[in-house]
This record gives structure tokens, sequence and C-alpha cells, in this order.
């Protein structure tokens, strides 16, 4: 079978279809508008696997050759390639759509959300390993891996999955495309919240929420459906409203932010519904959960200064909830707008944070400061005004990339910046 990827990337989705089908001995043929320079960090994770390149552009001539195209999930439907191939009658389909073939929907817990994905889905992950080392849930369940939106494509995940293994699955809007395409809703969907977030993706906010309410759009009622208590969805599913309220009287976590304590409330509803007894070990394991990478993650405690890196705050409400979790912190803010108004933000900063130094792109410009294009100059600023008893927050409230690849190696490129100059 030939199989073009169309969109490479840089978030590893692309090349995990890549090998999936390489290792399936498929013709693979990759293109992306990227030049192989901007791509080394992908192009060199692929090269022990035949795979032809067609890189800085898109060709018509590929969409013909091709059997099987797998879209990059951020390649709008209505791409003219894209829209060319469907005529042609090509299937066209993201590597979530192939995982879908291999997982069925009995077997999914999906959380999607525009914040507090990522940390809800690892909550619920981690609840559910621990407690499958001891007894045996009323599920029977032979396993439970975590999957989705989480740095690395779903398809790596597959040789572990058999037919009863439960798969956690973190799912963004633009994930959840292949679910509507293939008319299914996981088992169990968590919506953790919805906020304005990708309106330079979806054409308005409208479309955004529809895009969010898949994960509960083809639900029966044989299926669950966890949502905020403050929250409005519709659905044929068992209506399961979680709550801070609800968590046990003397439970402490160690996880940081008022925010937090929902995403822990949303994995409490969750593996109750399951049937674990939450006490123990497994109550331990949402007690302790110490958070995810990049969110809210210390990455300097020495002096009497700490330093949290937030980078996966990529909207002005994550950008919202930091500041509210850290009042009186120096914020290390900014980057580039996804059509998101940032009023709410601009008054928030002005109450929370005592000092503010920008990161360059369009999303801070009605600050009208002087950004910051070099993180190490940046940080070095911070330092000569830092003092005993100060919280340096990085929480830029905006995506990267125009000074980064993505908001993942911005939060890399950070920790090393803080290494190199605090540690000196």
């Amino acid at each position: 079978m030939k199989v073009l990827i169309f969109g490479l990337g840089l978030n590893q989705g692309g090349v995990g279809s890549a090998i999936f089908f390489a290792k399936q001995k498929d013709q693979v043929r990759v293109t992306d508008l990227k030049n192989k320079e901007v791509l080394k960090p992908s192009l060199d994770q692929l090269k022990n696997y035949r795979i032809e390149y067609v890189l800085g552009k898109h060709r018509y001539e590929d969409i013909d050759w091709a059997d099987l195209i797998i879209k990059n999930p951020a390649v709008k439907p209505d791409d003219l390639y894209i829209e060319y191939a469907t005529k042609q009658g090509k299937r066209v389909t993201t590597d979530m759509g192939i995982f879908l073939q291999y997982v069925k929907p009995s077997q999914i817990i999906g959380v999607t959300g525009t914040k507090g994905k990522s940390t809800t889905a690892s909550l619920i992950y981690e609840t559910l390993a621990i407690h499958l080392r001891g007894e045996k849930m009323r599920l029977h369940l032979g396993g439970v891996v975590l999957a989705g939106n989480i740095g690395k494509s779903v398809l790596d995940t597959i040789p572990w999955i058999d037919q009863d293994t439960l798969v956690v699955l973190e799912i963004s809007s633009f994930q959840l495309e292949a679910f509507d395409q293939h008319q299914i809703s996981p088992k169990y969907a968590v919506v953790t919240n919805i906020t304005p977030d990708h309106l330079n993706y979806y054409k308005n906010m409208d479309e955004y929420v529809t895009a969010k309410k898949v994960i509960a759009k083809y639900q029966t009622k044989n299926d669950f459906l966890f949502i905020r208590k403050d929250s409005d969805f519709v659905s044929k599913a068992k209506i399961i409203r979680f709550s801070k309220d609800n968590l046990p009287k003397d439970f402490h976590p160690k996880l940081l932010g008022e925010h937090n304590l929902e995403n822990i409330a949303a994995a409490y509803a969750v593996c109750k519904t399951l049937g674990i007894a939450l006490q123990g070990l497994a109550l331990q394991a949402l007690e302790n959960f110490p958070g995810v990478e990049f969110r809210l993650q210390k990455v300097f405690d020495k002096d009497g200064i700490k330093i949290y890196n937030d980078t996966a705050a990529t909207s002005p409400e994550a950008g919202i909830k930091a500041l509210e979790t850290f009042p009186g912190c120096i914020l290390i803010c900014g980057g580039m707008n996804k059509g998101i108004d940032y009023t709410e933000y601009a008054k928030a900063v002005s109450k929370f944070a005592k000092k503010v130094y920008f990161l360059e792109g369009d999303a801070m410009r009605a600050f009208e400061v002087n950004p910051y294009n070099n993180l190490e100059k940046l940080l070095r600023d911070v330092k000569k005004e830092a003092k005993e008893g100060d919280i340096i927050l990085f929480s830029p409230a905006a995506t990267s990339f125009n000074l980064f690849q993505n908001e993942f190696d911005r939060g890399r490129k950070f920790n090393r910046a803080v290494e190199k100059v605090f540690g000196e």
C-alpha cells in the first residue's frame, strides 16, 4: 500500500505514523511545507526507515500516488490538497483514525477539554495502574495504557493493547475529528472545561465547542459522560457531574492550583464509576500525584527563589489560572495569539504579577512593551530583579511558533536557560 504522511510536523504524530506504516512494509512518502532544517528533529527519528520525502512544498501528484493519506491533525479539512484528495475518492484519515481501528469504544476513557486534559488523563491512568497492581476490579481489566495527545503518536501504543486493555486517551479537538469520521464516542468521556482556544483554526467559538462535543456525540444510554457541575452538555449517556466539593474532606493533594482540584475531582469520579474503592493506595495516587511536565512544574528552588515552568499554558485562560496560583509572582509571558481576546488576562496580570517580562510575539502587543527574543537574556534580567521569597512564573498564555518549534521545545529551552543562568 502507498501511504502519504501529509504533514510530518514536530509533535511526534507524523513520525509515529511514518514508522507504523514503514514497519508494515508499506511504501511511505512524507510531505511537509517545512524544510529539512526545520524538520530535523523529526527526520532524525526516521533515518533507519525506507521513506521518501517531499519537503518545502505539497504536490497534487503525491495525492494521486497515494492509496491512503494520513493527515496531520492540525491540517484543516478545507485544505486545498485535502479537498482534492476527497474529490479523487482517496481515503484520508489521521493517526487517531488508524488507532480507532484497533480499539473498541468500550475500552476508551476519553479526556478532552481546553485545559486540564493531560493532568486529568494522567491522574486517571496513575490511579488505575496502581489499583491494577493489587485487587481486581469488577471490570476484570487486563491492563491500562495512557495514549493520545501526550507528545507521541497514539500508534506507538498499539502493541501494548489487547481486547481487555483499558485505554486512557487524551484527545485534542483536532483528534476528535477522527471520532466524528468513524461516528463513535468513548464509553467513558470526560470534559474538563471549554474556554476560548484555537480560534485561529476554527471560524468562531461555536465551531470550537461543536468540535469538542464530538466526544459525547455518539454515546448511548450505556455510556458515561463526566462534566463539571456547571456544564450544559446534552447527551444520551449517563451524565456524572464532578466538583472539588465531592473530594474527601481530609484530602490534601500535592498538585498546585485551585483549578487542579477540578481535574482531581474528574479523575476521582471516573475511578469511582469504574468500581475502584478510593482508599489506600488508589487514594494516595490522587493525593501524591506530582503533576505533569510543563504544567506548573517546579524547575528551580534555591536561595529562597522558586521557578515554575508552565509552558503548556498557551491561552489567556490558562495563564490566568497560573497567576491565581502564584499571586505576587514575577511573570514571564508572551508569544503568538490564537485569535483570542486578552482583556481579562491583562486585568489578571495587573492584579497578580508584581513584575512582568515579555517574550516576543503578537499576543502581548496591547501591553506596549519591549519584548525579548532570547530566553537567556530575559532570565539574566529577571535574576537581577529576583530576591529571596520570590516566585518566578513562566506561563506564556500564548503559542510559541514564532520563536520555538512548539510549546514543549519552548519548555525544554526554558529549563536549560534556567539551569545555565541560575546555576551560575
